[in-house]
């Protein structure tokens, strides 16, 4: 309470902008000037019970003015660093009427996650979506239910033939070449436990070694941080779910897929899985359950995703299912990423102020 109420204070000697105009936070991160209360980073710092001098300090260089009214509410800098701008936009104007094969331009914030198994050996087992330049989101049993001796190596994008052996490949006269980031840590949601059976918290961050260079074959996807996003229905909606997962005829795909999924209540899916003793929360999705038609093994942390307009978000991660994929009656199951929108936030915008030395001058 102390660190709003000098919060508040300051804004009387600040500089004042409007609201969502661009500003640089105090840690050169580009952000908007938005309300308090709708920073998730801001908030995180003023609700902290142990918050520092240097968070003071942190909130005191953020503000960036007031909104205008009877009473005015402070304006803070927030680190723009989810949904970046032209995020979930494709840049493909029709899809593949009744096909699964997913063109380069098609779903470009896909991503392959490649694992070393020892003895010079590597496969690709999971898939993930690309949030920003630097963080891929995934299924924590990617990362927690894998033999002990893998190891993440890399996170793949731009991937036309998981097979093939040459790294390009030529697409509408566009040379389009493989793009491997080296994994820099990984962060599994702390309440995740593989020995659950519902799974519930299956999902996990990578941060990348670098920044990914977007273009239009590779891009970030949205996170339906809108309110009118994350509360739109499930139920008889229409999905996307997009990877590299075993087929009908194979263990693996080395193409990329997709398939159209129609969504169901959570109560369609306890009483599919009542036999397995699986109960599913809101933090799950129930969606699928049409003959040959599902996410499979392989397409574990993929995103499951819906559109809006013209621009996709991400509302699901591939969790698990029936052992058997694509009988009818027995939905995927997804992680539901609305309910996690504050972790991840929590979790990206950690390392975008490592170092606050300046905050000092």
């Amino acid at each position: 309470m102390r660190l709003l109420i000098f919060f508040v204070f300051y804004l009387s000697s600040v500089m004042c902008l409007e609201v969502n105009e661009t500003c640089t936070t105090p840690c050169n991160a580009t952000g908007k000037c938005v309300p308090v209360r709708s920073c998730g980073y801001i908030l995180g710092i003023l609700r902290n019970p142990e918050a520092s001098y240097r968070d003071s300090l942190f909130l005191q260089k953020s503000t960036c003015g007031t909104m205008p009214g009877p009473r005015p509410l402070p304006l803070a800098c927030c680190p723009n660093l989810l949904n970046p701008e032209g995020c979930g936009v494709a840049e493909i104007t029709t899809r593949i009427i009744g096909g699964e094969i997913t063109k380069l331009e098609e779903h470009p914030w896909a991503a392959l996650l490649i694992y070393d198994i020892g003895k010079e050996r590597i496969i690709y087992k999971c898939g993930g979506a690309l949030l920003n330049s630097r963080f891929v989101l995934t299924a924590a049993h990617c990362i927690i239910d894998i033999p002990q001796s893998w190891k993440l190596q890399s996170i793949r994008f731009r991937e036309f033939d998981a097979m093939s052996e040459e790294n390009c490949t030529v697409v509408n006269d566009d040379k389009v070449c493989r793009q491997d980031y080296g994994v820099e840590k990984v962060v599994v949601h702390p309440g995740y436990d593989k020995s659950r059976i519902n799974k519930l918290h299956d999902i996990a961050i990578v941060k990348l070694t670098e920044s990914v260079m977007f273009s239009k074959y590779t891009k970030p996807i949205c996170l339906p941080f809108d309110e009118t996003i994350s509360a739109m229905p499930i139920d008889d909606e229409d999905f996307t779910v997009t990877g590299w997962g075993q087929t009908e005829t194979a263990i693996r795909s080395r193409l990329q897929l997709h398939v159209d999924l129609v969504g169901k209540t959570n109560e369609i899916c306890d009483t599919a899985f009542e036999k397995a003793n699986v109960t599913l929360t809101d933090n799950h999705l129930c969606v699928g359950g049409e003959k040959h038609k599902d996410s499979c093994k392989g397409d574990s942390g993929g995103p499951l995703m819906r559109q809006v307009g013209n621009v996709w978000y991400q509302v699901g991660v591939v969790s698990f299912g029936s052992k058997f994929c694509g009988l009818e009656g027995y939905p995927g199951i997804y992680t539901n990423v609305a309910k996690y929108l504050s972790w991840i936030t929590e979790v990206v915008n950690e390392s975008h102020c490592s170092e606050l030395n300046e905050l000092d001058d």
